[in-house]
C-alpha cells in the first residue's frame, strides 16, 4: 500500500521510468509533446517526493496524497496517449473521444503539478 511521501515518489518515477517512448512521428507532435511532459512532470516530482521524505519522514496522507494522485493522472494519459493516433481501423469519433479525455486530464495534471512543486517549495500542506 502507497502509505508515505516516499512511496508516492516511487509510483511518480515508476510512471516516468514506464512511458514508453514514442516512434519517429511529426515534429511538434501534440501527442510526443504531452508523452514528454508527462514524463518531466513525473520524474521531477517523483525525485521531490523522495527527497521531501529524506528529510522529513513519511508524512500524512494530506501531503502525500496529491502526488499519488499526480502518478494516477498521469500513468492513465500516458496510456491513453498509447492509444490515440495508433488504430487497426480509424474511428474518428473514438478518437476524438480519447483526445478529450486527454486534454481533461492534462488540466488536471497541470494542477496537480502545481500543487505538488508550490508544496516542495513551501514545506506546508496548500489546499488543493
Amino acid at each position: 500500500m502507497n502509505e508515505s511521501m516516499d512511496d508516492a515518489g516511487c509510483c511518480l518515477l515508476s510512471v516516468a521510468w514506464n512511458v514508453a517512448p514514442l516512434t519517429e512521428g511529426p515534429p511538434g507532435s501534440r501527442r510526443a509533446d504531452l508523452r514528454r511532459t508527462v514524463e518531466a512532470v513525473c520524474r521531477t516530482a517523483g525525485h521531490g517526493a523522495r527527497d521531501w521524505a529524506a528529510r522529513h519522514g513519511a508524512g500524512t496522507e494530506a501531503q502525500y496524497r496529491p502526488f499519488l494522485q499526480l502518478a494516477d493522472v498521469a500513468y492513465e494519459m500516458a496510456t491513453l496517449l498509447l492509444l490515440v493516433e495508433d488504430f487497426l481501423v480509424p474511428d474518428l469519433e473514438r478518437e476524438h473521444r480519447r483526445w478529450a479525455e486527454i486534454e481533461e486530464l492534462t488540466g488536471r495534471l497541470t494542477e496537480l503539478s502545481e500543487w505538488t512543486a508550490a508544496f516542495l517549495l513551501s514545506g506546508a500542506p496548500l489546499r488543493l
